[in-house]
């Protein structure tokens, strides 16, 4: 029993390190989780998985141990211990978008509705060089593909003339995901892309081989931040264009109805004094 104890005593200053180590790591990371990744991390600690540099993650000794470790919860964990970026909570949707290719486009109308500016502003168009929309195509930047399947090699092969122009015409008004893919369809284009935080939406001609701009440009659909926006000069301004409070029509309109019964009653009065002459 003696040495059990000394056994003991021996352990508990290195459960004191990983239990003030833990302590440490969980608080210089605001975005950790503690009441997740505690548990596992304290594990990961102790048993040194992640107990190296993570500076270099091409030269880190244990980071193939570490994501081993956190097994299930690396993706909520993994920046607990440095071994991947801080989450940015303050990171804003304003480049993510849905994307899908239509079927049967018109590229001829598209073309003849995209080739002069619409003189009721509907949308604006933009037409960029196709070896500047080759260089910028990431398929991946932000975009929800709704296509049943994707056709990015198709694309490249229908592009016959490196020379030719991608055209996209944004959407002035803010529009809905359903209304977006109606409007660009009514327009002959080949795909569309739908910005999240915008409503903004993007008709894509036939000789684009991406989704077009990576940035919303609707002209008339505010950024977020704006859409709800209501000074106090607008909102005086808002209230002073109401019609007047129906309460004192209402009142106006008893006083006639009590002046009606009052000449009623001098009517009344003088068939009275009539009948008994």
């Amino acid at each position: 029993s003696f040495w059990r104890k000394m056994r003991l005593f021996s352990v508990l200053p290195l459960y004191y390190v990983g239990i003030v180590t833990l302590f440490c790591v969980l608080h210089t990371v605001e975005s950790c989780n503690e009441s997740v990744c505690a548990s596992i991390v304290s594990k990961c600690m102790l048993i040194k998985a992640c107990n190296c540099d993570m500076a270099d993650i091409k030269n880190c000794a244990c980071c193939k141990d570490c994501q081993k470790c956190l097994s299930k919860l690396y993706t909520e964990c993994c920046s607990c211990i440095g071994l991947c970026k801080v989450p940015n909570a303050e990171e804003n949707l304003l480049n993510t978008s849905s994307v899908e290719d239509l079927t049967d486009p018109l590229p001829d109308l598209f073309n003849v509705l995209t080739e002069e500016p619409d003189f009721e502003e509907r949308w604006v168009s933009f037409s960029y060089p196709y070896h500047q929309d080759a260089l910028i195509f990431k398929p991946d930047h932000g975009m929800l593909d709704l296509s049943s399947g994707s056709r990015d090699i198709d694309r490249l092969d229908d592009v016959t003339d490196p020379e030719q122009n991608c055209t996209v015409a944004f959407m002035s008004q803010c529009l809905s995901l359903r209304k977006c893919k109606v409007a660009c369809q009514s327009m002959g284009a080949a795909r569309y892309r739908w910005f999240h935080d915008h409503g903004c939406c993007q008709c894509i001609g036939s000789t684009c081989i991406s989704y077009g701009k990576n940035s919303p440009h609707c002209l008339k659909c505010p950024d977020p931040d704006d859409q709800d926006d209501l000074n106090d000069d607008n909102l005086n301004n808002a209230v002073n264009d109401l019609p007047e409070d129906n309460d004192n029509d209402d009142d106006d309109n008893d006083n006639d109805l009590d002046d009606d019964d009052d000449d009623d009653d001098d009517i009344l009065d003088d068939d009275k004094i009539d009948d008994v002459v």
